[in-house]
């Protein structure tokens, strides 16, 4: 008598084995995306406490460069956006809320007094993270 397993026995565990891989990968990923949303809506969160010490310690005047004055006085780097859907990046587009905006991914400042959101940073994209709520507004 033959030991080993019949050729239906191999194709059904292959069978269930794909089917749990199928169940929870799309479960894994999604985690992966909150995992990096979560560490961006920090970050964002770090830069706006550094902005707000520029501003405390400046006579209420909101930085007016592309945030570079803040390194390494108020926060030690520029830190990464890490959105799904666009590059990983510190990059800082700074402008009027317009000019600033442009979608492109990394960080918008507005750094125009004449701006009413003067002082504002957002994450600079039009998307919106995993709870429907838009970048631009957090």
């Amino acid at each position: 008598m033959k030991k080993g397993f019949t050729v239906i026995e191999i194709v059904v565990t292959l069978l269930v084995f794909a089917l749990l891989l199928g169940l929870t990968v799309p479960k894994f990923i999604t985690l992966v995306n909150k995992a990096r949303e979560g560490s961006t809506k920090h970050q964002l969160v770090r830069l706006r406490s550094a902005i707000a010490a520029y501003y405390g310690e400046n006579q209420g005047v909101y930085p007016t460069d592309n945030l570079t004055s803040l390194v390494p006085t108020y926060i030690e780097a520029i830190p990464q956006v890490n959105v799904p859907g666009l590059p990983k990046t510190n990059k800082v587009t700074a402008g009027n809320y317009e000019a600033a905006f442009t979608k492109t991914g990394g960080w918008a400042y507005v750094n125009d007094p004449a701006d009413p959101r003067f002082g504002d940073v957002f994450v600079n994209t039009d998307k919106e993270d995993s709870y429907g709520k838009a970048w631009n507004t957090h």
